[in-house]
């Protein structure tokens, strides 16, 4: 691999008129140098096709999957009463807005495909930002890919099946595997055609979550027209049961819903007009999305009771099976697995591009930069897309055990969220004539509470278990050995 050296570490500030430096430009090539005296290389460069519309589509494709027609009886469970839940979604709404908030100055600033790990490599230098692309290609982002997988086939079974959720046992039925594959391989190679197929395939899922939306909306309308009084009995005295020292782990419930709200700014390269458009569809796609999920919990209280609510692990297929019938649920469970089909093709979009910038920056093979496929420039890095694919199956393939296990590397996440809110602070001293086209209202109030909530979440999580913990720490740890023997070794 070639050495980073100090010619990686310029800012490429944005000019006035919102293009890049000649780095990024919007040609098809880019030069990039690689070793200080070494002749420059073209670097194929990816193509701005994006819109702010489609910038908040993938945002919402990002974030709405599985969590708001499963998770709300989590919540209910740890506040113990409607109201404390409510409040709880809110919170967990307002620390997703904070990191929206600092993902958008930072997106902003610095529109680069390497997102988080770009901006940690200003902050902090080459090291963290290689640990950051090391846990996310090995663990972070495939490991989410494989899970959001499984959770799809399992939705798509229980449709047309009408198994129960919680019977599909990963080792015992390979069509949960198989199914989850073939989605992984069929999303593949689908984006690596490029990012307008990919965009487009976003959108008409994004509609899909549109009609379960309404389909949960008729549902409720539908109860409440026979009967009012699960809505009375669940809005009566809303706080009777609170257990308040249950409302942070309520609110970290909630905030699993809302995971990948600042993921829009690996595509910033491929913006139309980034300095505007990352700010729009960050804070916008959040508050969207906090409004839907306001709605959605109250469409859930209008049919089910509160109890049940806290009981049941597929809260919206409970809804609309009781409200319009068996065949309401089925079709919930097929809808669902359609919009978890969603996060994975958002995951796999945005996944591959912190990859190519990291090629890009020679901290990663720079096969992985090639946008050429069938002869045919069609700005998609379908090579780092190829690989990350074939790292995902080689994920599904393995045990159910194994793949549960990766869920536990949600700590390396909250780690680096806190990085990134650091990162922030640390370039508003050390780069303040830094051309910044949005600012954090409020500074630096969301970047600390940025931080000092993805500490908090580090803190439980390692609490609760320490053991996996500390090896998810220690695999972190091993990047910066390997970053310094063979990424960038020392002059001798």
């Amino acid at each position: 691999m070639a050495v980073v050296t100090s010619e990686t570490h310029r800012l490429l500030l944005p000019l006035p008129n919102g293009q890049e430096s000649s780095s990024t430009s919007s040609g098809p090539t880019s030069s990039h140098r690689f070793k200080e005296g070494e002749e420059e290389e073209s670097v194929p460069v990816l193509r701005r096709h994006l819109t702010l519309l489609d910038g908040i589509s993938v945002l919402l494709g990002i974030i709405i999957g599985s969590g708001i027609f499963a998770s709300p009886g989590v919540v209910l469970q740890h506040t113990g009463s409607v109201g404390l839940g409510c409040i709880a979604w809110l919170a967990a709404a307002f620390m997703a807005l904070c990191s929206a908030l600092v993902h958008a100055e930072l997106g902003a600033a610095m529109p680069q495909a390497g997102g988080n790990a770009y901006y940690l490599k200003v902050a902090f230098g080459d090291a963290f930002s290689f640990a950051f692309i090391w846990t996310m290609f090995f663990v972070l982002v495939n490991g989410s890919l494989a899970i959001v997988a499984i959770s799809s086939a399992r939705y798509f079974l229980v449709g047309i099946t009408g198994a129960n959720i919680t019977e599909i046992d990963l080792d015992s039925d390979p069509w949960s595997k198989a199914i989850a594959i073939a989605c992984v391989v069929g999303l593949t190679i689908c984006n690596c055609f490029g990012v307008v197929v990919s965009n487009r395939l976003q959108n008409i899922i994004s509609l899909i979550k549109v009609v379960l939306v309404l389909l949960l909306a008729v549902a409720a309308g539908a109860f409440l027209w026979g009967s009012i009084d699960v809505l009375q009995t669940n809005l009566h005295q809303p706080f009777a049961g609170s257990t308040p020292f249950g409302f942070g782990l309520g609110t970290v419930a909630a905030l699993w819903a809302f995971a990948g709200g600042g993921d829009i700014v690996y595509l910033a390269e491929e913006m139309k007009d980034p300095a505007k458009d990352i700010p729009h569809s960050t804070i916008g796609g959040i508050s969207l999305v906090a409004v839907i999920y306001l709605i959605i919990n109250f469409i859930y209280l209008c049919i089910l009771p509160a109890a049940d609510v806290k009981l049941s692990s597929v809260i919206a297929i409970d809804a609309t099976k009781t409200a319009l019938g068996p065949w309401a649920g089925l079709t919930t469970a097929l809808l669902v697995a359609v919009s978890v089909l969603g996060t994975a093709n958002a995951i796999i979009l945005y996944g591959a591009r912190y990859l190519y910038a990291a090629a890009r920056d020679g901290q990663v093979p720079r096969m992985l930069t090639s946008l050429k496929l069938l002869r045919q420039q069609n700005g998609a890095p379908y090579v780092a897309l190829l690989a990350q694919g074939a790292i995902c199956v080689l994920l599904l393939l393995q045990s159910s055990a194994f793949i549960e296990l990766l869920s536990y590397f949600g700590i390396a996440s909250f780690l680096f969220q806190a990085l990134t809110g650091a990162a922030l602070i640390r370039l508003r001293h050390s780069k303040p004539d830094l051309h910044r086209p949005y600012s954090v209202t409020f500074y630096p109030l969301a970047p600390l509470i940025m931080i000092c909530f993805s500490l908090y979440l580090v803190g439980s999580t390692f609490v609760s278990n320490p053991l996996l913990s500390s090896l998810v720490l220690v695999f972190i740890a091993v990047s910066f050995p390997v970053y310094f023997l063979f990424v960038c070794p020392p002059q001798l």
